[in-house]
């Protein structure tokens, strides 16, 4: 047998030994690190296959070891069941001799699920939220089942690595120190040359602080036969992508941060000032503490920097974790996509396609041993009882009713936190306006910050801008007054980015900055995001001449519906739309649903010039305005059957986008009920007044506040009832006390429940027993606690602080806030 031990200076030298001596199928047995360099040990391929043959075949232990298992597992259970007895002996012990709450949650099989939740590592709060949909009925083993398959369902993945690879561009591991990011990276090379081979794959490092990181990737690029460059700044990672632009998929390896370190802006800002898109995927170690993992999450997802943002995560180290809930639990809060998860440090072999069956399963089944850092009782005895048997009367009811609202608020508030809905933005404009002295300017940089982060994550190169002017009432104005509402829409999905509103009349949308307060938002907002993207204004009608020629010299673009009367000049002959669709040759770009059956678009275009005048009898065609005409044809897939003919006219530089012009024009189509949602928030936030730089300073700074936070509070509406997340929509709906018609609300109604969940986080975070502003998720222990100590004082405060609510249609006095939580309690 040919063994052999080879010593060099680097893994490169000790590898290109290895070749020389056995050839290119050598076995590597081990590599490690030695005075004076690198040691590996490799053998022969031929004599593993000798060793192979030879080997005895593996034969499993008696089936009693099976029968062994089966009486551990008993005396477990019973183990289990006798701490139970022992902790319901104690907490009613506790409850007659204090008169305090009961320890337990007065149902054993609840108690005995939610310990079972927490010892995996899942939260109290995930614990409480899951039992409290339990269905009735369900026995022991039945509720375990129930329990795996919502957490399983909860769990985010990629589910198609092939759709992963196929797209390509590039893919950056970031997260902090010690993940694994250089072996993942190894890792995912691996696969995607299985797939596709070497060719069309490069990997790049900035790790050139850590001593040997580059030559280890470079070792696996090898062997690989894929090709590993190192960058130490941001022009080198442009000049790197440039000279490998012909790459299907380049990976970078990133340097290592922790999740405090400042420097960790500048890595996310080198990452986001390359010309290719890049996805971002972040590696969380499975072995770390729920609270260091919901720390990275929010340092790297929520960076301050407008290029900060995560798109899927990797579940590092499955194979250290004790308890694989915490990570689980953090990916399901922030609704991040699983990709991988790693299960060890073999190349490929330890990295599996994340399964949230697989994942849920292997949380419950990791084998753990006592643990004095257990925090199982602390949280046991935060569960709410809610068993039939505790009837909750008189205080003990108020207070249970208090926490559990608490809790409701706190999954209501993650939910709106963890989706793409600027709720973190609607919070800090609700917290500044409530300031002793707010700046409406500070508010407004604020927003334009936001809203440039969300371009550049949002946006492929165009922004749509819909605008309306609608009737409303002003201030010292017997008369209405017309106002320009302006909503921008990201071209990708259509979702709501920004909103405007400001004095208009019938030249607008034209908006000067001249006047101040309205038009020096709306003119300011404006012009930033036209730095960012192109503009394409999404029109109903054909707009003047003037328009066009201030929208060219501005660098925008339009696009408007038109009548298929329309005449227009092609060819050098004049004739309607409808007439020359008909000489025109289409091409199927998508399928989609419409109206509830299965179809397929086809589209049409052409350049033409539309006619100034339209008028019947008109002659000649002379003039007009140049334009590209797109002509789109909605067909039954089963009976091909047209069920819809839509005509547009775009500006000329727009020809080439047919498919997403018709996407666009879709859209466009819910336009008008988007931008009534703007109006509607402006009047419920304001009492229904609006004003135009009237009253004293300190007034109009105030109203100027209002209208900030009314505009990102319907923006975040419309988001959320864009994305149909019922859970959040259906709880803002009912602190509205307007039950919903359908399965999701209509933005409006979100708006009024946005406004009254911003007045009751103000009610549970501002309690005396509570420094500062903490964060609504720990509002219910420290409620709980703080009314424990004094009824009548928690009661008081309580209506005191709803009393003094900002919110101009917020709850008023005790009883109303009762009510609603009892209402939220109920249903």
């Amino acid at each position: 047998m040919s063994v052999a031990k080879f010593v060099a200076a680097n893994g490169r030298e000790a590898l290109r030994q290895v070749r020389e001596a056995m050839g290119p199928d050598a076995v590597v047995l081990s590599n490690r690190t030695v005075e004076g360099g690198v040691e590996i040990v490799a053998m022969r391929d031929t004599d593993l296959g000798a060793i192979s043959s030879n080997a005895p075949v593996f034969t499993p232990p008696p089936a009693t070891v099976a029968v062994d298992g089966a009486l551990g597992d008993l005396r477990g259970e019973l183990q289990n069941m006798r701490a139970m007895m022992e902790r319901q002996f104690a907490g009613q012990a506790a409850a007659v001799g204090t008169h305090s709450l009961p320890a337990t949650g007065g149902d054993p099989l609840r108690d005995s699920l939610f310990n079972w939740l927490v010892t995996a590592g899942f939260s109290g709060q995930l614990a409480r939220t899951l039992l409290g949909h339990l269905p009735l009925g369900h026995d022991r083993p039945a509720a375990m089942t129930w329990i795996r398959q919502e957490l399983a369902r909860k769990v985010p993945v990629l589910g198609d690595e092939d759709a992963l690879f196929a797209q390509g561009g590039v893919l950056a591991l970031v997260g902090p120190t010690g993940v694994g990011k250089t072996t993942t990276t190894a890792k995912l090379a691996a696969r995607f040359v299985l797939k596709h081979g070497p060719e069309r794959l490069a990997l790049l490092t900035t790790d050139t602080f850590r001593i040997g990181a580059h030559e280890q990737l470079r070792i696996y690029g090898d062997i690989l036969g894929v090709p590993v460059h190192a960058v130490k700044d941001a022009s080198d990672l442009r000049f790197a992508l440039a000279a490998l632009s012909e790459k299907h998929l380049v990976i970078i390896d990133t340097v290592g941060m922790s999740q405090r370190d400042r420097s960790l802006s500048e890595q996310i800002a080198m990452l986001g000032g390359v010309q290719a898109p890049v996805q971002r995927i972040l590696l969380l170690n499975g072995a770390s503490h729920g609270d260091t993992l919901n720390e990275v999450v929010h340092a790297y997802r929520h960076d301050t920097s407008p290029d900060g943002g995560i798109d899927g995560c990797i579940v590092s180290k499955l194979d250290e974790a004790t308890h694989l809930g915490s990570v689980l639990d953090v990916v399901i809060r922030h609704r991040l996509p699983v990709y991988y998860a790693s299960t060890g440090q073999r190349v490929p072999e330890h990295l599996e396609l994340a399964s949230g069956t697989a994942l849920v399963e292997r949380a419950f089944q990791t084998p753990r041993r006592g643990s004095v850092f257990a925090e199982a009782e602390a949280a046991r005895r935060a569960l709410p009882a809610r068993g039939e048997g505790a009837a909750a009367t008189g205080a003990d009811g108020m207070l249970r009713s208090l926490t559990d609202s608490a809790n409701a608020v706190s999954d209501c508030v993650d939910q709106l936190d963890g989706g793409n809905y600027g709720f973190d933005l609607v919070r800090t404009l609700w917290q500044q306006r409530a300031d002793s002295a707010p700046s409406a300017r500070l508010m407004a940089q604020h927003v334009r910050e936001s809203v440039c982060r969300d371009l550049v994550r949002q946006c492929d190169r165009f922004v749509l801008a819909l605008s309306a002017v609608v009737a409303a009432p002003a201030a010292g104005r017997r008369a209405a007054r017309p106002w320009l509402h302006t909503l921008w829409l990201a071209d990708r999905d259509g979702l709501p980015l920004a909103a405007a509103v400001a004095p208009g009349g019938r030249t607008a949308p034209v908006l000067q900055a001249t006047q101040g307060g309205w038009e020096t938002d709306a003119v300011n907002l404006a012009a930033t995001i036209a730095a960012t993207r192109t503009v394409v204004n999404v029109l109903d009608a054909m707009p003047a001449p003037a328009m066009l020629a201030r929208w060219q010299t501005a660098g925008e673009r339009w696009l408007t519906a038109t009548r298929r009367t329309t005449r227009v000049v092609s060819g050098g002959a004049a004739l309607k739309v409808d007439a020359l669709a008909d000489t025109l040759t289409f091409h199927a770009v998508e399928e989609m649903e419409y109206r509830g059956r299965a179809a397929a678009q086809w589209v049409a275009q052409a350049p033409v010039r539309v006619l100034e005048s339209q008028a019947r009898g008109a002659r000649g065609a002379e003039g007009g305005i140049e334009a590209g005409l797109l002509v789109s044809r909605v067909v039954d897939l089963d009976n091909g059957q047209t069920l819809a003919v839509q005509y547009l006219l775009c500006d000329p530089a727009l020809l080439g986008e047919g498919a997403q012009l018709a996407r666009w024009a879709r859209w466009a189509e819910d336009g008008e009920a988007q931008l009534r949602t703007l109006g509607h928030a402006l009047d419920h936030l304001s009492q229904g007044e609006r004003q135009d730089g009237a009253g004293d300073a300190a007034q109009a700074e105030g109203q100027a506040c209002a209208r900030l936070l009314a505009l990102q509070m319907a923006i975040a509406s419309l988001r959320l009832e864009q994305a149909g997340d019922t859970e959040a929509a259906a709880f803002l709906a009912r602190l509205s006390a307007r039950a919903p018609a359908r399965q999701t609300p209509n933005a409006a109604v979100l708006v009024e429940g946005m406004g009254r969940l911003l007045a009751l986080l103000d009610v549970l975070e501002n309690y005396p027993a509570r420094s500062g502003r903490a964060a609504v998720r720990d509002a219910a222990p420290a409620v709980s606690a703080a009314v424990s100590a004094t009824v009548s004082t928690a009661a008081s405060t309580a209506v005191s602080t709803v009393a003094s609510a900002t919110e101009a249609d917020a709850f008023t006095d005790s009883s109303r806030m009762f009510k609603a939580l009892a209402q939220v309690q109920g249903e």
